[in-house]
């Protein structure tokens, strides 16, 4: 099980650094230092602005690449029931694409166990295996979700 953990998290990092995904990134956000307290507070900060705008609005605004729900490698992302993404500040292009199989390097399908965290508890973490936009590192990432109605947000940090 471990070797198996290892060298799909080895596959991973190489597809991750692979030429043809290299040549869609954007520009690098700063890497830096956030805790599981600073990511809850934005989390909860962006349910309540979600709930007081309502999700068209909220979404728009997580996903303004100049607004206040974008800091360094820490962005607000939002997924619908059926793993849709409705917002992620880090790339918005993404917003309407179909994410239910993302997997991580080590085969966890993460947007369903997000969604199934938020459904099952309300809120909770989920720790996975994801490439540090800042860094450009496979690094270990935990984020924070919510349920929110119809929909899951959350934020996530990344451990050094």
């Amino acid at each position: 099980m471990f070797c198996t953990r290892v060298g799909a998290a080895l596959l991973g990092v190489f597809l991750l650094s692979s030429p043809a995904l290299a040549a869609e990134t954007k520009e690098q956000p700063q890497a830096t230092r956030h805790g599981f307290e600073e990511v809850q507070a934005m989390v909860d900060d962006a349910v309540a602005f979600m709930k007081k705008v309502g999700p068209e609005k909220a979404f728009a605004a997580f996903n303004d690449p100049k607004g206040k729900w974008i800091k360094g490698d820490l962005y607000i992302f939002a997924f619908d029931a059926k793993g849709v993404y409705m917002a992620t500040g880090y790339r918005p292009e993404r917003t309407g694409s179909d994410s239910w199989e993302m997997t991580d390097a080590a085969g966890l399908k993460v947007v369903q166990e997000i969604i199934k965290k938020a459904k099952r508890n309300g809120s909770g973490l989920v720790d996975y295996l994801w490439k540090n936009p800042a860094t450009g590192k496979l690094e270990n990432k935990t984020s924070y979700v919510v349920q929110v109605g119809d929909y899951v947000i959350g934020a996530g940090f990344y451990h050094r």
